[in-house]
């Protein structure tokens, strides 16, 4: 069991280290930052959280497992998400704007967007503040001429 915590430990570094290097390089690059849902980052938290939970008695190597496996996954916040000039960027990974096919811009919630962008099989989206519409399509435009707007968001005011 011992080797497995090493592993996981070596595993977990290895996530942090690249979550680090995306920090560095690509947080530089997005133009218009976004967000992804809240509600699923907090359940899998929940859910780690619970698999995970500090035991006083528990070994070194699997306390240390347990921390890095938490740091990896609070660091994921600190990676921006957003749109960029080589495309739309999520967690860890780029969809090129070659493979976006549609992209549809709805309300949500009272202060907030969501942009759903379609490839030919996966729909991926990103939240953005309602303040930011403008900029967000704008940004858009330049790489997809047709972006759907829903009509209840107003470009002109």
């Amino acid at each position: 069991m011992t080797v497995i915590n090493y592993m996981v430990s070596i595993l977990a570094l290895a996530v942090l280290i690249y979550e680090t290097y995306l920090v560095i390089r690509q947080n530089r690059r997005v133009t218009v930052k976004g967000k992804d849902d809240f509600f699923t980052f907090c359940l899998v938290l929940l859910f780690t959280s619970l698999l995970l939970r500090p035991d006083p008695g528990a070994e070194f190597v699997e306390s240390l497992r347990n921390t890095l496996i938490l740091m990896a996954l609070f660091f994921t916040l600190a990676v921006k998400r957003g749109i960029s000039e080589k495309g739309v960027v999520k967690l860890g990974f780029v969809i090129p704007w070659e493979k976006v096919t549609t992209v549809e811009i709805a309300e949500y919630q009272t202060s907030k967007v969501i942009a759903r962008f379609t490839t030919g099989k996966r729909q991926f989206k990103l939240i953005f503040p309602k303040y930011q519409l403008k900029q967000l399509v704008y940004e858009i435009q330049k790489y997809i001429p047709k972006v759907m707007v829903e009509n209840s968001l107003k470009l002109n005011g």
